[in-house]
């Protein structure tokens, strides 16, 4: 598929090579001033820029032709040229346009002016999205939005990333923004067991982004409030392609190759065995250290030198055996088409994505249909439907195989394979040359990353299908009627096969199957009227009532002692004696809904909105089910004044808003007392006993955010400059915490409205046409500030709820999920151990959960993006950098490589160690011995602020080098553009780890809430280097 991609660029490029000539003329603003580098499109194929005079030149032939003229904050104009034997001069001037103001912006359940919304929201078109190579279409928007915080969570291909508006505001439910597609919320849960492997399913991976237009990112109340209980984390608004008039077709293919950003130090076997060593003579041991999985502190001293030196024989870099090149190719096809009564827009594309991960890959095959149909000029009929199957080759991950093993349970005297035959003492075969060669790790499990990628079968199949359908009808003028019905299905199967040659004690190997099915259904019915009072005041009315309803359920099946891969061979399943079939109960949630918003124009300068809807949900009991959030929020266009009269300020807007928005993203039944059958065989009267595993909360409610929003909006330089400073308050109220109880009550959890936080910050945004000749420069740059602190827990502690890997807590007068550890001091330079603060601030040797404390946090205080673009001819070059300010970032992978020496490979930070009295280090004495640092005997997980390190950083996100090629009139083709991309191309950190923006993934909404910033073992993000071409025709 490679090859055939990079030869279609290449056939491609030299068909697009063809050179034009033709009319002639200057173009210039309405005070006569030259316009360098406007743009002069004949028939919409054939053009070019003017020079620095504003003079343009085309060859155009004997015919009629249409000419467009256009330059960036100037209304274009459209001029029919009738072409005969003799040279024809046309100029032209071009009048300012109120730039971006007219822009039409999608809002929720309609469209809005953009000089008339008086919400906080940004939008992100399609070319910001499909010029960048990222995992899937979410990760595009880092850096593209202030305020709004895209993290990417690993290298792993369709990895999914971790987004926040404005924020943290929940603690136990899921604090990720509603995503709606076309007018349909659709599912965003995470159904694999992400926490295990660090390699959860990605919701949003199914969605081409090739078939999106523009995403419209809704912030505050006022943009949110019309989707009431579930606007508190932000609305993502998703449109996607429609028809056009006429017929048109796109294709678009690239192809490139993915590393690793960074490479984990690990240390060599002989360096291993020196530290190993050090740490047991340091312990009072003598002769040579045991080694795990060779010998035992018990052996004789003979055995383990023995064992010592068999084991520097072998250097195994695991890191060059798990990580390797990844290829990267894609191909879409689209075609846009319109006649006098339905446009129609139809897509495919399939895209293919190695990691960098040996083994692991991500596909995807997908394909949209998009009718409009206009039987009568009252009547439109507007169906959606597509349909995606992504396939991912998963690879084990974290402590459990592949990168993470190698940076972890699998030590450098370990060989791959097994060089020879080796003997028992019997001088029978044990292990024959060229096996695997197994050990076990500390849980007893059985480890090699080389093996089980090659041997281990393990893929997810994603089949999904997202459609709307809907009806508008228009009785009079100005009224429009709209019902609507869709559905989102979602057929998630995980399949695996474990072969008997990864265990050391069977010969025959074992299969499960997961499998999830979410039916998501959604009706809407909705009336919008526009009344105009006269001539300066308009009034917009809306109202309509929404119902949706999603169904979950799934099983799992168990197959022991078979061969295999045994969902390759259906037959064997057959054969299969030990057959454990699991069903999932159930679940089902619904919302039932009744909202309106009312928009008041006055002079078209002054625009008032009011917002109110009353959402009911079945996660609620009756006497909190219904909830009813309000907002209202002004605009006023002070430019627009007839006493504003400013040469240097060309539009000037202030809004402000007030509103409240809520969270019901908590798992079905948590009001509900639950139970569960015993499974250890107990049984009364020889039936199975239930007992209660959850205890009900009936008053059970809404999460309930207040956010207040000011914001003004400023044009400069007859807009060549366009900044808006905005300011935010939210302060969320009863939020969802699933706190731990008493071990006296016999229960673990219970749900509880107990939370408040608050979020409040301040956010610039900045747009600016540098350079505007032929030569041209364009900046955008977003930046926001945010504080977060957790208000109140009602009478829990900071234990009352945990987040990640025994690391995060919730803290009263600190942000959400910070991190609760024992304050490391320093190493003390005479004996070489590690010294403690207790809560006073006192030096201790003593380690112990009494003394934990704020350590600090993993949200930043300051995110942002810097986008320039530079084009000059059909050149052009843009360059997105992202950057972080103020996290931290727990390393919890560190307190093991780097923490008590054990069963782990070392970083080479290690290195820096205590060795002797006087010496001044960052790690203490090397020790075989937990108790050695204050830890309990045989706890090796050292949980302290060693290993919390400052996660700020700026990263070169993306680098596109494109050229639009020259084209003739004979081409056929209206445009072609080839590219260059790179990804990730740097970083610049004091983070010692691999990457400081990559997060641990954690399986359910409270350890993302808590833990956004704790890696584990986690592959560092990829860089990736892609060629592409795009044309339309």
């Amino acid at each position: 598929m490679t090859k055939f991609t990079l030869t279609l660029i290449a056939t491609l490029g030299m068909y697009c090579a063809l050179q034009a000539q033709s009319l002639r003329g200057t173009i210039s603003d309405a005070q006569g001033n030259p316009l360098p580098g406007a743009s002069v499109v004949a028939d919409g194929i054939n053009g070019q820029f003017t020079d620095a005079d504003g003079a343009y030149v085309l060859s155009l032939s004997t015919g009629t032709h249409s000419v467009q003229f256009s330059y960036i904050g100037y209304i274009g104009q459209t001029r029919q040229v009738a072409m005969g034997n003799e040279n024809i001069t046309l100029d032209i001037s071009l009048a300012e346009d109120a730039v971006l103001i007219e822009d039409v912006v999608v809002v929720g359940y309609g469209v809005q002016r953009k000089k008339e919304v008086t919400g906080s929201i940004v939008k992100v078109d399609s070319k910001q999205i499909t010029g960048v190579q990222t995992p899937s279409f979410e990760a595009a928007l880092q850096g593209q939005a202030a305020g709004v915080q895209v993290s990417q969570s690993s290298g792993v291909a369709g990895a999914p990333s971790l987004i926040r508006v404005r924020g943290v505001a929940s603690v136990s439910a899921a604090g990720d923004p509603l995503y709606v597609v076309d007018g349909i919320p659709i599912t965003q849960e995470y159904f694999l067991r992400g926490n295990s492997g660090a390699l959860n399913n990605n919701p949003l991976a199914a969605i081409n982004p090739n078939d999106i237009e523009s995403v419209e990112i809704l912030k505050d109340a006022a943009a949110t409030g019309i989707y009431g209980s579930r606007g508190a984390n932000g609305v993502i608004l998703i449109t996607t392609k429609r028809g056009k008039k006429g017929t048109s077709f796109e294709f678009s293919t690239r192809a490139g190759i993915g590393t690793a950003a960074t490479r984990p130090n690990m240390i060599d076997t002989e360096t291993y065995l020196a530290l190993r060593q050090e740490a047991w003579e340091n312990d009072g041991g003598t002769g040579y250290v045991w080694l795990p999985n060779m010998t035992s502190a018990a052996d004789d001293p003979a055995v383990r030198r023995e064992a010592f030196l068999q084991a520097m024989e072998t250097n195994t870099d695991w890191v060059d055996r798990t990580i390797g090149v990844g290829n990267k190719n894609a191909v879409n096809f689209g075609v846009r088409q319109g006649g006098e009564r339905y446009n129609l827009y139809a897509g495919v594309s399939k895209d293919n994505n190695q990691s960098y991960l040996l083994g692991n890959s991500y596909d995807r095959t997908s394909g949209r249909v998009n009718l409009d149909w206009t039987p009568t000029n009252k009547v439109k009929v507007l169906l959606s439907s597509s349909f995606s199957r992504g396939e991912n080759n998963r690879i084990d991950a974290a402590w459990s195989g592949g990168l993470g093993d190698a940076m972890s349970n699998a030590l450098p005297y370990y060989p791959v394979r097994y060089e020879e035959d080796v003997y028992d003492a019997n001088g029978n075969i044990e292990h024959e040359a060229g096996e695997y060669f197994l050990w076990f790790d500390e849980w007893g499990g059985t480890k090699n990353p080389v093996a089980v990628r090659e041997l281990k079968k393990w893929k997810t199949t994603e089949d999904r299908s997202i459609s709307n359908a809907q009806l508008i009808y228009s009785p009079i003028a100005n009224l429009s009627l709209k019902v609507s019905g869709g559905f989102d299905y979602l057929h998630l199967r995980e399949d695996v096969f474990n072969p008997g040659a990864l265990s050391i004690t069977t010969e025959l190997g074992s299969a499960n199957r997961y499998a999830n099915y979410v039916l998501n259904w959604n009706y809407s019915a909705t009336a919008d009227y526009r009344w105009e009072l006269d001539d300066t005041q308009a009034v917009n009315f809306l109202v309509g009532s929404e119902f949706q309803r999603t169904d979950n359920y799934g099983y799992s099946l168990f197959y022991g002692q078979v061969e295999g891969p045994i969902f390759e061979n259906d037959s064997l399943s057959e054969e299969a004696a030990n057959v454990n079939t699991t069903v999932n109960l159930p679940s089902q949630h619904s919302f039932l809904s009744y909202f309106g918003r009312v928009n008041y124009a006055l002079k078209d300068r002054y625009f008032f909105q009011a917002t109110a809807r009353v959402d009911g949900s079945s996660r609620f009991g009756r006497e909190s089910r219904y909830g009813f959030f309000p907002s209202l929020s002004a605009g006023w266009v002070v430019s627009d004044e007839d006493w504003f009269n400013s040469k240097r300020v060309s539009f000037l807007k202030l809004r402000s808003s007030i509103g409240y928005t809520g969270n019901a993203a908590l798992p079905d039944y948590a009001r509900f007392g639950t139970y569960s059958a015993a499974n250890n065989g107990i049984t009364y009267a020889a039936d199975s006993i239930l007992f209660p595993i959850q205890p009900e909360n009936p008053t059970l409610r809404w999460e309930t955010s207040r956010t207040v929003d000011a914001s003004v909006e400023m044009g400069m330089l007859d807009d060549r400059i366009i900044t808006e400073l905005a300011f935010y308050h939210k302060y969320s109220t009863d939020v969802l915490m699933n706190v731990s109880t008493p071990a006296s009550t016999g229960f673990t959890n219970f749900w509880d409205n107990v939370g408040t936080i608050l979020n409040r910050g301040v956010e610039l945004s900045i747009k600016s046409r540098n350079l505007i000749g032929k030569f041209q420069w364009t900046t955008d740059l977003n930046v926001a500030r945010n504080y977060n602190e957790l208000i109140n827990i009602g009478n829990y502690t900071p234990d009352a709820v945990s987040g990640g890997t025994n690391d995060s807590r919730v803290i009263v007068g600190s942000p959400v999920g910070s991190f609760f550890l024992v304050e490391h001091s320093h190493v003390d330079t005479e004996n070489g151990l590690p010294v403690y603060l207790d809560l006073e601030g006192n030096e201790t040797y003593d380690y112990s959960n009494d003394i934990r404390k704020y350590v600090g946090d993993g949200l930043p205080d300051i995110i942002g993006g810097l986008n320039n673009t530079f084009r000059y001819g059909n050149w052009d070059l843009s360059a997105l950098a992202t950057f972080s300010v103020g996290a931290k970032i727990f390393d919890s992978s560190a307190k093991r490589q780097l923490g008590v020496v054990s069963g782990w490979n070392i970083r080479d930070e290690k290195l820096d160690r205590w060795r002797q009295p006087g010496d001044i280090a960052t790690y203490p004495r090397l020790t075989l011995d937990e108790t050695t640092y204050s830890l309990p005997s045989g706890f090796p997980w050292w949980n302290t602020s060693l290993f919390i390190f400052d996660a700020s950083y700026l990263r070169l996100r993306n680098l596109t080098l494109g050229y639009n090629v020259p084209l003739g009139k004979d081409s056929g083709l209206q445009n072609c553009r080839i590219a260059v991309n790179a990804t990730n191309v740097f970083t610049i950190t004091n983070f010692p780890g691999l990457d400081p923006e990559v997060v641990r993934d954690f399986e359910n909404a409270q350890d993302r809430n808590m833990s956004p910033n704790v890696t584990y073992l986690t592959p560092p993000q990829e860089r990736a280097f892609t060629l592409s071409i795009t044309t339309n025709f």
